[in-house]
């Protein structure tokens, strides 16, 4: 047996297995990381209190409707961010709109559930499957479309010291990490437009740092993306509307937090609502565990309760019921998508494998 061991198939064989248990052992890592954050919420926080604001609040015809309004938003915030991708994806291939509207829900959906960010991979290699789109095509389109997500951090590095507030070194840490990703990717675009050659030897330089065949997916997913890009950017009116698009959704995301607030009975500003709202998304290009649990309470907790000086109890009541209620459309609304592309839940649950195969 021990011989056996040592011949390259079985070394292999065990390879595969390790790489096939390693993302359930790193997202049972991270929800018991979750659940940590979650236990150190309830021990800051007059839990029963919270429950009450929870039973009393909703139950209410008030709370009712406020919630019912969180969610259109809430679905809606997800509906023109799909309607922005379907602008970048159009040039590639033209796909029907409710077609592009159900695929980013299901990213949006595996990226809530699993224990790895696989979302966006999913909906190439769906698009693969039933339209024959190559994923190197329709990868770049999804980067583009997640760049935008990055501009609220710009804006807010803008207005932040112009308002005075005092944000602390965690939430800088954030403006800075996703400012610093969008500038980068702005001026590697520049450049690609000056000298592409120039651009490419750069990119070859950054990703030789990296080890095996992991910098050459790199390189190519960047040269595939500035393409896109580059391409995106002969028609003005595609960036115009993106631009749009994103400021529609980012309004969205605030009116959401607004009634949400709203439901368990404590009233805010819309200002209010989408300044916080904004930072909140900001902490979703940091690694969260599944389902975000635990760490959408911290982060709510540091930025309503930190900054905008809103009581812990109620933060966390709504941080609490809404995060629940939310998790419950995203699962309804992805399982949905899929029963209705005809793709299985299983055939998800293996995109990593499937992903580095084809990139």
């Amino acid at each position: 047996m021990p011989q056996l061991l040592e011949t390259p198939v079985a070394i292999k064989a065990i390879s595969s297995s390790k790489k096939s248990y390693w993302p359930w052992v790193k997202g049972i890592l991270g929800l018991l990381v979750g659940v940590g954050f979650l236990l150190l919420v309830f021990r800051l926080v007059d839990l029963p209190a919270t429950l009450r604001i929870i039973t009393q609040q909703v139950r209410t015809a008030r709370g009712m409707v406020m919630t019912l309004l969180a969610s259109t938003v809430f679905v809606l915030a997800f509906t023109f961010r799909a309607l922005r991708w379907k602008l970048f994806l159009n040039p590639v291939q033209k796909v029907r709109t409710f077609t592009v509207i159900r695929l980013f829900l299901i990213g949006v959906f595996l990226n809530f559930l699993l224990p790895i960010r696989a979302g966006e991979l999913a909906k190439s290699l769906i698009l693969k499957r039933s339209r024959g789109l190559p994923i190197s095509q329709s990868l770049p389109t999804i980067t583009m479309d997640k760049a935008f997500d990055l501009l609220p951090a710009l804006f807010l590095l803008t207005i932040v010291p112009l308002l005075g507030v005092q944000l602390d070194s965690r939430f800088w840490y954030v403006l800075w990490l996703a400012s610093a990703c969008l500038i980068g990717l702005i001026f590697f675009i520049c450049l690609a437009a000056w000298k592409r050659s120039m651009a490419h030897s750069l990119l070859h330089k950054v990703t030789a740092i990296f080890p095996g065949g992991i910098g050459g997916k790199i390189e190519s997913l960047v040269t595939n993306f500035v393409d896109a890009m580059l391409l995106s950017a002969r028609d003005p009116r595609i960036l115009f509307s993106a631009l749009l698009l994103t400021a529609i959704a980012v309004t969205c995301d605030g009116l959401y937090n607004f009634f949400a607030f709203w439901a368990i009975g404590y009233p805010i500003t819309v200002g209010e609502a989408i300044f916080g709202y904004m930072l909140f998304n900001l902490f979703y290009i940091l690694p969260n565990p599944p389902g975000q649990v635990g760490s959408n309470e911290v982060v709510g907790l540091l930025i309503f309760t930190g900054l905008l000086h809103i009581p812990a109890d109620s933060v966390t009541a709504m941080v609490l019921f809404f995060h629940s209620w939310s998790g419950v459309l995203m699962c309804a609304m992805g399982l949905l998508s899929l029963s209705t592309l005809k793709v299985s839940f299983s055939s998800m649950l293996k995109v990593r494998a499937e992903g580095e195969k084809v990139i």
